[in-house]
């Protein structure tokens, strides 16, 4: 348990405090408890905690009165709320705490499921990370997000699986934390209309590692995934245009991916978006493929040059013969309509010799290299063109 995440608990049920004692120590936290206002006052004095799961019903206090009590106390640790009572009650008493000028992050309501629970705690680690509102803002001003690249490989090649391209895969350098990765952040910004400028760093940032890598003599194309709210920006495909136009670069070398999820926010201005950026030779895939969302008209109706299978699709394939029939199947299906297809998330060599012999022609996954810094991926490029291999853009031409 981290030192780091100490949770003072307050409820009068010796019960509750169990319940909340055994989840929050399960997930890394040290664990105080009080179960009265005496306890509480002295808990929170010796323990200093970084959070505070408070019920709202006390015998001899009320959670209001702790609220401003805390408030007194000057308490920055994020809080939790929990109660019985109804959910005007709580979400009343959650804004009299933010009028304290407390961080309230989340209520529950009793009986207190483990995975809201579980969902309350976690928020406690993002708010203590900077992974809130503010934070993110705070970050797309400072330009604090960057890309990492995971190769793409060729999987016909006569000779190993050769580089033929990555994908940039954002991340956030956290001024105290370090790195942290998508999965804590993106939803968050594509809920409160901040995934657009960060991806716009992004996007910046790579055309000119794009560049960069062209005065070094490597051509390689990389990927950048668009979210739903840009496929409905119809001054994208220019802009994206003009960024690459501006650095001298091939509009071949980038590619954008999307989702269909992406696709269908708005039909008419992602079929609009994505059939100009096609014009303009910046290449269009269709991202997490066979994730549950996809279908397989999507396959010809949108303007595509490229199908990515997800993971979920590649995971079984060395021990589940159903998931070998129908990625077969779904590879034939792709060259019969002239698409290339790549697969995601491939770990073990049995899993691409396979895809290898139904005619995969693309792959990305640990087994070929994990997302890493710009200088990383090009040394890997490099150590590749000096042991003699060739690498070649998707396009087909020589570049190393």
């Amino acid at each position: 348990m981290s030192d780091h995440n100490r949770l003072l608990v307050v409820d009068d049920e010796p019960e509750m405090r169990s319940m909340y004692r055994d989840v929050a120590e399960e997930m890394g936290f040290r664990v105080e408890e009080a179960g009265n206002q005496a306890e509480f006052v002295v808990t929170y004095d010796k323990h200093d905690p970084t959070a505070v799961l408070l019920d709202l019903t006390m015998p001899d206090i009320d959670g209001v009165e702790l609220l401003r009590d805390l408030a007194d106390r000057g308490c920055a640790a994020p809080i939790i709320l929990a109660s019985g009572q109804d959910e005007r009650v709580i979400s009343t008493a959650q804004r009299l705490g933010r009028m304290f000028g407390l961080t309230m992050i989340a209520v529950l309501q009793k009986p207190v499921a483990v995975s809201a629970l579980e969902g309350a705690l976690r928020s406690v680690w993002l708010e203590a990370a900077g992974v809130t509102v503010a934070g993110l803002e705070k970050a797309i001003a400072m330009e604090r997000f960057v890309p990492y690249f995971q190769p793409k490989v060729d999987l016909q090649a006569k000779d190993g699986f050769p580089i033929i391209g990555c994908e940039a895969l954002i991340r956030w350098m956290h001024p105290t934390r370090g790195i942290i990765m998508p999965g804590e952040f993106i939803s968050l910004a594509e809920s409160n209309d901040l995934i657009g400028p960060m991806t716009e760093i992004l996007l910046r940032a790579t055309i000119a590692e794009l560049t960069t890598w062209h005065r070094r003599g490597i051509s390689l194309p990389i990927s950048i995934n668009i979210s739903a709210k840009q496929l409905t920006d119809l001054t994208l495909p220019d802009r994206i245009a003009s960024m690459l136009s501006d650095a001298g670069l091939d509009s071949k070398l980038l590619a954008v991916e999307i989702t269909e999820q992406a696709a269908m926010a708005d039909t008419r201005k992602a079929a609009d978006i994505l059939t100009r950026l096609r014009l303009k030779n910046i290449a269009v895939s269709l991202d997490d493929f066979g994730a549950g969302y996809s279908s397989l008209a999507e396959i010809y109706r949108l303007p595509l040059s490229e199908l990515k299978f997800d993971r979920s699709l590649i995971m079984d394939l060395d021990h589940d013969p159903d998931a070998r029939t129908v990625v077969k199947a779904l590879v034939t299906l792709a060259h019969q309509l002239g698409m290339p297809v790549c697969a995601e998330g491939i770990e073990t060599s049995e899993t691409a010799e396979y895809l290898r012999s139904i005619g995969c022609g693309r792959a990305q996954g640990f087994l070929f290299g994990k997302p890493v810094p710009a200088e990383d991926f090009l040394e890997l490029v490099l150590a590749q063109a000096m042991a003699g291999a060739k690498i070649v853009a998707l396009d087909g031409r020589l570049t190393a």
